[in-house]
């Protein structure tokens, strides 16, 4: 089983399948070959990403809080007039401290921080891990240079150096201060090209330049697959939690999703439970109101189910069996409609109701007078007026023979 996928991105991309101490074959290729590669194995583990070194600033700076989030705080502003962007514009990942005391710092532009996760998304895997591919070369004294094709890496300390195009070298080496001991690594065919360079660096007053030959050039995956780590990148809003196979670790994983199913489960439950009675104190209210509607001279209404009961049942009158068929009438024609009713009266002396309704052309309310009359109301418009894009009226319905 494939227990760490390395991935450089570049000009042009590689990676490489490591499956426990044995390396695979580095290859190179597009996203989608990845992503094609990928799918044909069964991997679990770490993918540890390497990013341009041109895309990353390493730098230091003096802080002499111990507090993590006093530092992450107070890094941005330090190292601001470092900064080609505005500190809203970059991201920033610290490291521990150097021997003068100070934090360690990779400021990288979150442009490429939200490009490269999406590139890897895309591809179907999610990093635990991402270096600067600067600090994946050797380093163990002064200045160590990594010849690396067209680019070359210099460190000057664990979490500190910068990468420039190989033809700069010297004029790199140049730029920096108290520069004594340099340490260059560079396949054979590199150190061809560079003999001018090398030249130029030696020339450097107080300059001893050892020249280390490579069977190959740069720094090979496999290398990086055995490097200590380093400052990691995927701090803050691209952090991850770093995977283990511990069964321990995915029992409690899965006990901590069992318990937070259980708890979402009974709080929507609850919150089903707080909606219905909301509903149903509305619908309670709605009932008071529609009965004192329709029998204003009912006082001291205490059960409304038992009074509509009460009327219903006829009680030696026929006021409740007419209002009942009314209502039966006008509910089975308005279903489906488009209008709405916004208040019914019903007048038990001369046993008809008044509909307030809202449609939204005055045919709609025609029609249902029409529908009506034809099933046996009387059913009469009163009022019809224009209200912005709709038009409301009141219709007057009663029994067959007066209304």
């Amino acid at each position: 089983m494939v227990d760490k996928i390395i991935v450089r991105f570049g000009e042009i991309n590689e990676w490489l399948v490591c499956d426990g101490d044995v390396s695979n074959q580095v290859r190179q290729g597009t996203p989608d070959e990845l992503a094609a590669a990928l799918k044909t194995m069964n991997w679990q583990g770490e993918v540890v990403v390497l990013v341009p070194g041109e895309k990353v600033l390493l730098t230091a700076a003096a802080v002499p809080s111990r507090q993590q989030r006093q530092i992450m705080q107070a890094v941005p502003n330090v190292v601001e007039e470092q900064l080609a962007l505005d500190i809203d514009d970059c991201h920033f990942a610290i490291g521990d401290r150097n021997e003068a005391g100070e934090i360690s710092v990779a400021v990288v532009s979150l442009e490429d921080m939200y490009r490269w996760q999406s590139t890897l998304s895309d591809v179907g895997v999610k990093p635990t891990l991402m270096y600067s591919d600067t600090l994946t070369g050797p380093w163990t004294r002064g200045i160590s240079i990594t010849v690396d094709g067209k680019r070359a890496h210099f460190r000057s300390g664990k979490f500190a150096g910068f990468t420039v195009p190989s033809h700069q070298i010297a004029f790199a080496a140049e730029l920096i201060p108290d520069i004594e001991i340099v340490d260059l690594y560079a396949g054979q065919d590199d150190l061809e090209d560079l003999r001018i360079q090398l030249a130029q660096i030696e020339a450097i007053d107080g300059v001893l330049l050892n020249v280390h030959t490579r069977e190959r050039g740069g720094n090979t995956l496999n290398e990086a697959s055995n490097i200590e780590e380093t400052l990691n990148l995927l701090q803050g809003e691209f952090q991850v939690s770093r995977e283990t196979r511990s069964g321990f670790r995915v029992w409690q994983s899965a006990a901590i999703l069992a318990v937070c199913t259980f708890l979402l489960h009974v709080s929507l439950l609850w919150g089903q439970g707080i909606y219905l009675q909301i509903t149903a104190n509305r619908y309670a209210q709605d009932a008071r109101t529609l009965y004192r509607e329709v029998f204003p001279n009912d006082q001291n209404v205490r059960d409304v189910r038992r009074q509509w009961d009460a009327h219903l049942s006829g009680s030696g009158s026929t006021s409740g069996d007419r209002f009942i068929a009314l209502l039966s009438g006008v509910a089975a024609n308005l279903s489906g409609s488009s209008m709405t009713v916004n208040n019914i009266s019903y007048s038990e002396g001369r046993g008809g109701l008044t509909l307030q309704l809202t449609a939204s052309r005055s045919e709609q309310l025609l029609q249902f007078s029409q529908t009506l009359n034809s099933e046996g109301f009387a059913a009469e418009i009163g009022t019809i007026s224009q209200v912005e894009d709709n038009v409301r009226g009141s219709i007057k319905i009663g029994s067959s023979g007066g209304s």
